[in-house]
C-alpha cells in the first residue's frame, strides 16, 4: 500500500464520520469520551463541550490526548480505523467566532437545524455554557492492511497528518 492510498483513506474516514472516540488522562485516570467534531477551520478538527466535563477538564491539566475514528456501522472487508494522538486546547479569543460559525455551519447544513442547535460565541467564553476545543492530530495510525492479510496480526502503520490534512483541504 502506497502512501497515497494511506492518506487517502484516512481523509475518507475523517470526511465520512461525524463522531470519534477521545481519550484523556489526569491523576492516573484514563477517560474515553465520544465526541461530534467537524474539520477546520485550519488543519485541525473543532468541538465543543461544558468545561465541566471529565474531558474538558482533563484537557485543562494534561493537553495530550488519543483517540479512534471509524465507523461503527461497517461489517467485513469496510470495517477501517483510525487511531491518533494529539494534543487539545481551547479555542479562545479572536478565533472563537470562527470556529463558531465554522462548527455550527459545518456540522448542520440544514437552516433549520443548524438554527436549533446554534449558539452564539459569547455561550462558549467566560462565564457561558461551553467551550470550543480544537484537536491537532500530531500522529495517525491505520490499520496496515498488508500485514494483516498476509498474517491476520492486527498491526498499525504510521501516516504523516500534513498529507492528510493538505489533502483535505484539495
Amino acid at each position: 500500500m502506497t502512501d497515497d492510498d494511506l492518506v487517502r483513506r484516512a481523509v475518507k474516514l475523517v470526511r465520512d464520520n461525524r463522531y470519534l472516540t477521545l481519550s484523556t488522562c489526569s491523576d492516573g485516570m484514563a477517560w474515553a469520551a465520544p465526541i461530534n467534531y467537524v474539520l477546520g477551520p485550519g488543519d485541525f478538527l473543532h468541538f465543543y463541550s461544558t468545561p465541566t466535563a471529565r474531558h474538558s477538564q482533563d484537557i485543562a491539566v494534561t493537553p495530550r490526548v488519543a483517540g479512534a475514528i471509524f465507523d461503527s456501522t461497517a461489517t467485513g472487508d469496510d470495517v477501517d480505523g483510525m487511531q491518533f494522538v494529539g494534543t487539545c486546547a481551547e479555542v479562545a479569543g479572536p478565533e472563537l467566532a470562527e470556529v463558531s460559525e465554522h462548527y455550527f455551519t459545518a456540522n448542520f447544513p440544514d437552516p433549520e437545524v443548524r438554527e436549533w442547535w446554534y449558539r452564539p460565541p459569547s455561550e462558549f467564553e467566560g462565564d457561558g455554557t461551553w467551550r470550543f476545543y480544537r484537536l491537532v492530530l500530531t500522529h495517525i495510525y491505520l490499520i496496515d492492511i498488508e500485514t494483516f492479510e498476509e498474517t491476520k496480526v492486527d498491526s498499525r502503520v504510521e501516516v504523516a497528518p500534513g498529507p492528510v490534512f493538505a489533502a483535505l483541504r484539495a
